[in-house]
């Protein structure tokens, strides 16, 4: 005996297909709502912690300004800078300050030999800065270096203060001010030896490899102030 399957008609599928993408979009949206609330548990958490690091970072303000910094733009430099004043020696005040003992800065011709035998111009500019402030200056020196730094420099200005030098600083003070020196020094050689250097090989080479050097001078600001930081 033969049975036969009698095929759905169109409007029961039609139904059944309508029913079935209801029931999706309502999943669907189950799901959008479920990311959406903790998409805003969220943010509303972010919110809370930006509100306390604002809070924090305004006490922070409050802080450096009640001890005398008005920098707040660089809490962390102006820390290292407090920490380095209350520290050890530094509570002493140097002899001079900063900005006399660099304007009183000389380069001898007894310097300038020493500089011709040594082999890196940077390195000798350093042992010389230092025995510089040991003679001319007693401990603490208005130039020091600031302990537990990378390398960075701290000086004692004419507002009797420390401050910490930064590079444009160094490179404007202590760069031009050594730089300008040896280019006066060395000018004065190159008169005293002018016929020397033309006839003998032995000081036109001495002029020449030294002249190089003595202008490479100022592209080693950084190198420099690392070298002057160790020494320090």
């Amino acid at each position: 005996m033969k049975i036969r399957i009698n095929p759905k008609k169109k409007g029961a599928v039609a139904c059944e297909n309508s029913e079935w993408m209801n029931e999706r979009q309502q999943e669907i949206q189950e799901v959008y709502c479920n990311e959406i609330r903790s998409l805003r548990c969220e943010i509303e958490t972010m919110k809370t912690t930006m509100d306390e690091m604002r809070q924090q970072m305004n006490e922070m303000r409050l802080n450096f300004q009640s001890v005398g910094f008005h920098n707040t733009t660089r809490p962390f430099d102006n820390m290292i800078a407090a920490r380095m004043q209350y520290s050890n020696h530094s509570l002493e005040k140097p002899v001079s300050y900063f900005e006399e003992w660099i304007d009183g800065l000389e380069i001898t011709a007894r310097d300038l030999e020493i500089l011709f035998d040594s082999k890196d111009v940077v390195e000798w500019a350093s042992k010389f800065i230092v025995a510089d402030l040991k003679q001319r200056s007693s401990h603490p020196y208005p130039l020091c270096a600031i302990k537990g730094s990378r390398n960075e420099l701290l000086i004692y200005d004419k507002e009797c203060a420390w401050k910490k030098m930064t590079d444009q600083e160094f490179g404007s003070t202590v760069v031009k001010t050594v730089f300008k020196k040896m280019i006066a020094m060395f000018t004065w050689w190159k008169n005293e030896n002018y016929s020397r250097i033309l006839t003998s090989e032995h000081f036109s080479t001495l002029y020449h490899s030294n002249y190089a050097r003595i202008l490479s001078f100022n592209e080693n600001a950084s190198k420099l102030k690392t070298k002057l930081f160790h020494e320090l």
